[in-house]
């Protein structure tokens, strides 16, 4: 009896506890979080800017604010170049009405 005891102690000294750690939402959306667990800046924007919607607000990531403060050339040329390419992101994906009927800006 006393050697199942001592058995049992051991294997309870060495069993793993859960820790039953809780993180809040308002944590698991921050930048430092995201990229901690290995998450692109990309995917910050992208939770931050979904986040925004959510609320009513409006969210700009630091590319489309250097985008915005470029001069109308430079805007005019990288808008012609993502209607090219539609691979190329011209900011459009989150800020735009949603509207019943398609139109060509939905292409």
């Amino acid at each position: 009896m006393k050697i199942k005891l001592l058995i049992l102690t051991i294997i309870g000294m060495f069993m793993q506890v859960p820790v039953q750690a809780a993180i809040s939402v308002d944590k698991t959306i921050t930048q430092e979080y995201l990229q901690n667990n290995g998450y692109s800046k990309q995917i910050y924007d992208t939770v931050n800017v979904s986040r925004a919607r959510a609320l009513g607000e409006e969210f700009y990531s630091s590319e489309e604010i250097k985008f915005k403060n470029s001069k109308a050339p430079v805007r005019w040329w990288k808008r012609f170049h993502a209607y090219l390419d539609p691979g190329k992101d011209d900011f459009s994906f989150y800020h735009h009405d949603n509207k019943p009927e398609p139109s060509a800006s939905d292409l």
